[in-house]
């Protein structure tokens, strides 16, 4: 049997669309949400190419964590005004019918993040709009779905007025703390631990027309975003993805190829082969990792060389000291002297 190694990458586009409403609601740059961000300052504010959905939700899950916001992604999506920009805002502004909208969001979510399906489905007079990450990495992604349900909910409600409601919602994974918070954002039902995430309401709100209807705007809108598919995965994306399982990973002591290639849903062999073709290895990778983010942790957190060597997976700070000075030719209270006199 051959094993298929999927990464899911969400656009820069709305990673950057994501993130300022991130800044706006912590009222501080994403980046300086913890010490133990694992991620560049630059990769998330600045990038304009794919990244990796793992990198992303990790992202929110960090930021949450951080800031004690148990339901950060349905604050993200509260938070949202209905001027902030959507890469699919024109198809609930120019679709015939509000069906028509969904059916297309769902052909074309792939332009904002690979890795995931989007369904609408009807039966027994429910519409069933189904939100999926099928990237196997990705272990925790509540925020992201309550923060994409939550926006499609708010577009729906204006596209289809006042009076619409959901039936109920679903969530495959179990919300911190309960339902009530989720239940009182939706206005309807919420059940977790579900056999998938997703938004459920009457199918006749599928025929409803868009009164901005414009045939030829939303013909011309559809041709933009067709062009717009992805074709293929992004090169060094599995690499960039790694990077961010490596950094949470070596923290929980499990930073090995064996358990990489299960959380990355492949064999080790084909987790190994994917990387030589990119020309990368795995453990030089893992040292890599390591030492950039011990290099970030001394210059801009204040713990103690014992407790970085822990977070990094290391058995002993001896070791640990003898990588970093292997890596800078210093010691690492060295180069937190150094940092902090810059």
């Amino acid at each position: 049997m051959t094993t298929r190694l999927l990464v899911g990458a969400i656009s820069g586009e709305a990673t950057r669309l994501a993130t300022r409403v991130l800044d706006h609601l912590l009222s501080s740059p994403v980046a300086r949400c913890g010490a133990l961000s694992p991620w560049p300052a630059h990769a998330i504010t600045d990038q304009n190419e794919q990244q990796p959905l793992l990198a992303f939700t990790r992202m929110l899950s960090h930021a949450a964590q951080q800031s004690g916001r148990q339901q950060l992604g349905l604050e993200m999506a509260a938070f949202e005004s209905e001027s902030t920009p959507s890469i699919f805002g024109e198809l609930f502004t120019c679709a015939p019918t509000l069906g028509d909208a969904l059916h297309a969001l769902a052909r074309y979510f792939p332009v904002s993040q690979t890795g995931t399906t989007v369904e609408l489905t009807q039966s027994h007079g429910i519409a069933h709009l189904s939100y999926q990450i099928r990237d196997p990495a990705v272990g925790d992604p509540l925020h992201d779905a309550a923060y994409t349900l939550g926006k499609i909910q708010r577009t729906l409600r204006r596209c289809a007025g006042p009076s619409w409601r959901l039936d109920h919602v679903t969530l495959a994974v179990p919300a911190p703390g309960g339902t009530d918070a989720y239940q009182r954002f939706f206005g309807a039902p919420v059940v977790c631990n579900a056999a998938y995430t997703g938004l459920h309401f009457s199918a006749q709100a599928l025929e409803r027309p868009i009164p901005t209807a414009d045939a030829r705007r939303y013909r011309n809108f559809c041709a933009q975003l067709e062009l717009r598919m992805p074709r293929s995965a992004t090169p060094g994306l599995l690499g960039d993805a790694l990077r961010t399982w490596m950094t949470y990973a070596a923290r929980e002591g499990r930073a090995t190829l064996e358990q990489a290639a299960s959380d990355f849903g492949v064999t080790p062999r084909t987790l190994q082969r994917r990387l030589q073709e990119q020309g990368v290895g795995f453990q030089d990778l893992l040292a890599q990792v390591r030492m950039q983010t011990a290099c970030r942790l001394l210059s801009e957190s204040r713990l103690p060389v014992t407790r970085i060597a822990e977070q990094l997976g290391f058995s002993e700070t001896s070791a640990f000291t003898r990588a970093f000075r292997n890596h800078a030719r210093m010691s690492p209270r060295a180069f937190r002297q150094a940092a902090s006199a810059t």
